[in-house]
């Protein structure tokens, strides 16, 4: 389950404060998301500066709440199974959700972001 108090982080930034509650409403809202995919987030807060947006998840990540890990993008579109530290530790080939493998030479790697255990 993803973290869903930004209060503290609110206070030190209130510059940030718009976009943090935002982040914070949308993760209450997927209580079951184990991930946060600045794509789809973004697609939701379609009021959020996208530099902002930006801001809030790098400060998410500096201050601890994430970390950054990279995801492949299957051919249907979909996140693949497996988050890498490092995207150059991707395999050349990765299974989609149905078992299906890939090549991932040719598909697109994205930052997401994982709750801190």
């Amino acid at each position: 389950m993803l973290p869903t108090n930004f209060d503290t982080l609110i206070a030190d930034r209130p510059d940030l404060a718009t976009v943090l509650t935002g982040v914070a409403s949308w993760i209450k809202h997927h209580p079951d998301w184990e991930i946060i995919d600045p794509r789809e987030l973004s697609r939701s807060l379609t009021d959020a500066d996208a530099w902002a947006l930006a801001t809030a998840l790098r400060l998410l990540c500096d201050k601890g709440f994430f970390r950054q890990v990279y995801m492949v993008v299957a051919p249907s579109g979909v996140l693949a199974d497996g988050k890498y530290d490092d995207p150059r530790r991707i395999p050349v080939r990765v299974a989609d959700r149905w078992n299906q493998y890939f090549e991932t030479a040719e598909a697109d790697i994205v930052a997401v972001l994982e709750a801190r255990k």
